[in-house]
């Protein structure tokens, strides 16, 4: 069984890399894969024109020092406890990368916290968890 954790450094997507632990510490065969989210400039601002190159980089080193703390807290879950831990980081929509690299990649759960560290657009348009739950085709699991 392959689980991808949706995780942000929120306490809810530790609470959700909790029970994802517990999932594979029922079963070796359970491999967990960490996944943190990003936004792109072009995500945030649309217009044409509007990202500047030196934008985009200094918004990709924003969200790599964010990313590593996230998967950071979300590898003291799991090293002491001897389970294997894969991590990978996405740029883009939260919703619609977290439910594209699952069914890409071939897992059979997705796990991830119900409230986290969203964007100002999450606001006007939902939470990444209620998008998740609403467009993913495999079992989520949403954790409080």
């Amino acid at each position: 069984m392959k689980i991808l954790l949706a995780v942000d450094g929120s306490e809810n997507s530790l609470r959700a890399a909790e029970q994802a632990l517990k999932l594979a510490r029922l079963n070796q065969e359970v491999q967990v894969t960490a996944l943190y989210v990003g936004p792109s400039c072009y995500d945030l601002f649309p217009e044409p024109g509007v990202c500047a190159w030196i934008q985009q980089k200094e918004l990709d080193k924003e969200i790599e020092t964010r990313a590593a703390a996230a998967l950071d807290k979300v590898k003291e879950i799991f090293q002491p406890a001897g389970v294997p831990l894969q991590t990978a980081v996405e740029r883009g929509d939260s919703g619609k990368a977290i439910c594209r690299l699952a069914e890409e990649k071939g897992f059979d759960l997705v796990i991830m916290g119900s409230r986290g560290h969203g964007d100002l657009a999450n606001v006007f348009l939902g939470s990444v968890s209620h998008k998740v739950l609403h467009t993913c085709r495999l079992p989520v699991m949403i954790v409080k």
